[in-house]
């Protein structure tokens, strides 16, 4: 695959002119606050939500549109915009079409200890270009060179070149009841960001880590169905004297890319990352869960549509233990067509997917990116994994956003409304709706959703085309034969303090030794056996096998001592019944952490 993608490096590259701006790291506090400004403003943002990294020139010129309107007038709304402005100053030069939007003033306004904020009013604008409406500078830069600003320990600006390089830092200390060991990670990394040239934009981050992860996340590891640390790659065994640790990670981290403008609708991405399709918190079309892979991505953008294809490189299978061999390689196409506002703050999107094996050799035929990969997958032969869905979001009433998807993986049409439970009924779908402001309450946020997937969905005849990366799933953790609700309410009382609550409430089935009820995608699904021991291609249904029920309760509080600096407080309650009485357990967990430019993942399963 990489020849083919030099190849059409070489085609590509003297049609860039314009420039590409780098995406919002997963996480980041823009994705809420992103959400909260498109409900209230009452309209679809210019870009489209659905397709997750977002990029950072998107939301920041969002925002300062937003901003001028006057609709967003309360302490917390303005906090939430200067947190956008200074995590993306880079993207505050305007250009003259943009321009006429905007109307800047430059006086000085002191808005706390730490910066000088540029406050815009609105008069007539005197310039094509302003670049420092909006720009923040720290008060006392640390030995005049670092911290200049706010958001980043360097940067650099000059004509052709822009530069931010950031530190990456996550302690974790806590307790989980009947354990007598220490939970904790350590994360330290790098980010380096920029552009030459206005042409080539880069991102690169590297995080090395070392962990003791609490018992669920262990036994996932060791015994679960889906082998791996979430959301890394290959790891290795970690001691450590000084905690008495025997069971511990290690593992490394890292992803990147190139982006850059083929033409004022399209730009193009050559990197190592993932991403997500979706509305939601977890996504049954594409998700961020699994670790990094190899990607070849183009975005068309025009009118209402935004038209985006990936060209991904995965791994059938994963590292541990320091093991050296090459991995077996699997290969993923996938397509996503986005339409905004054909009805008013409504939106809708398409996607399909394709993953294969070729022996480390991708198939040129899915190189094509306006066909129908059904109608390929066909051509070749029929022997790959294809999955189709849809997504759609509607805002209303400036407090309301109703979301959803529907996944297809396989069926028949007079199959699925027979009441038989034929296997190949492979189709998952999500609900969800969020309330902002909730009961005239600001930064009061509330969402609720509900996922539902059935056996066997995202399964294959073999490995090497089963919807996973790394030994991960692609979709959602859970993998398949599933039914999970989660009600999530956030509140921010004050500027720097976010408090929220989660409950999570999920059934599923797992297997036996000796069953193949539909819920490990690394199972070949011929192998499939029947919860009535009879016929294997009738009578299943979501939850077969044995039944498990797990609750969870999350509670965190979040203080921003600095920009992008915080210090969490975390409470969690689990509990897991199962028909197998091996499996149950109830445990209490709590601990604290301080992270400097990264998100904490929370691992439910």
């Amino acid at each position: 695959m990489k020849n083919t993608v030099y190849f059409l490096l070489f085609l590509i590259i003297p049609g860039w002119s314009l420039a590409q701006t780098t995406d919002v790291p997963e996480g980041n506090d823009a994705y809420h606050i992103m959400d909260r400004i498109e409900i209230k403003a009452g309209a679809l943002a210019p870009f489209h939500t659905a397709m997750k990294p977002y990029d950072r020139q998107d939301i920041t010129h969002y925002t300062i549109r937003q901003d001028t309107t006057g609709d967003f007038t309360s302490k917390l709304d303005d906090w939430d915009f200067r947190y956008v402005y200074r995590d993306n100053n880079d993207c505050l030069e305007i250009n003259s079409g943009d321009i006429s939007r905007y109307r800047w003033s430059m006086e000085k306004n002191y808005t706390d200890s730490d910066s000088v904020f540029y406050k815009p009013e609105l008069n007539v604008a005197k310039s094509t270009t302003s670049k420092n409406a909006y720009y923040q500078l720290s008060k006392k830069p640390i030995f005049k060179h670092f911290y200049k600003t706010p958001a980043n320990l360097f940067e650099l600006d000059k004509d052709n070149f822009k530069l931010r390089i950031n530190p990456i830092i996550h302690l974790k200390f806590g307790r989980e009841s009947g354990d007598s060991s220490i939970i904790f990670l350590n994360t330290r990394g790098v980010n380096v960001r920029g552009n030459v040239d206005n042409v080539l934009w880069f991102n690169t981050t590297i995080y090395e880590s070392q962990a003791r992860f609490r018992q669920h996340v262990t036994d996932g590891i060791e015994n679960g169905t889906y082998p791996a640390v979430p959301g890394a790659g290959f790891y290795k065994d970690y001691e450590s004297s000084i905690f008495n640790i025997t069971n511990g990670y290690d593992y490394l981290r890292g992803n990147g890319y190139l982006a850059a403008r083929i033409s004022k609708h399209v730009n193009i991405h050559l990197g190592h990352g993932r991403h997500f399709i979706g509305n939601g918190m977890r996504s049954l079309l594409l998700s961020d869960y699994a670790t990094d892979y190899f990607y070849l991505k183009l975005n068309t953008r025009v009118w209402k549509i935004h038209y985006q294809n990936i060209f991904a490189e995965l791994a059938a299978d994963h590292l541990s233990g320091g093991a050296d061999r090459t991995l077996p390689k699997k290969y993923m196409a996938a397509h996503h067509l986005s339409f905004n506002n054909l009805l008013p703050n409504f939106s809708i999107g398409f996607f399909e997917s394709v993953v294969f094996d070729r022996g480390n050799t991708f198939e040129l035929q899915y190189l094509n990116p306006i066909i129908v990969y059904r109608i390929v997958e066909q051509a070749v032969g029929s022997p790959d994994n294809v999955i189709a869905g849809i997504h759609y979001k509607y805002n209303f009433l400036k407090h309301f956003s109703f979301y959803g998807q529907l996944v297809m993986d396989e069926f028949v049409f007079g199959e699925v409304f027979g009441g038989n439970g034929w296997w190949a009924n492979k189709n998952g779908y999500q609900l969800g709706l969020k309330y902002i402001d909730a009961f005239g309450l600001d930064h009061l946020d509330l969402q609720v959703e509900h996922n539902t997937v059935r056996p066997f969905t995202y399964t294959y005849q073999n490995k090497t085309a089963n919807y996973t990366h790394y030994n991960q799933p692609l979709a959602h953790p859970l993998g398949a034969n599933f039914r999970e609700t989660i009600v999530k309410l956030r509140y921010q009382p004050i500027p720097k303090l976010v408090v929220s609550g989660r409950v999570t409430y999920a059934t599923f089935g797992t297997d036996t030794d000796s069953t193949n009820i539909g819920q490990n995608l690394f199972l070949d699904y011929k192998t499939r056996t029947s919860p009535t021991n009879t016929d294997p291609d009738y009578g299943h249904k979501t939850g077969q096998g044995v039944g498990n029920q797990l609750l969870i309760g999350r509670a965190t509080a979040s203080y921003q001592l600095r920009h992008n600096l915080y210090v969490d407080l975390d409470y969690e309650y689990r509990s897991r019944s199962s028909d197998d009485l091996n499996l149950e357990y109830t445990r209490n967990y709590i601990g604290a952490s301080i992270r400097l430019n990264i998100a904490d993942r929370v691992v439910d399963y």
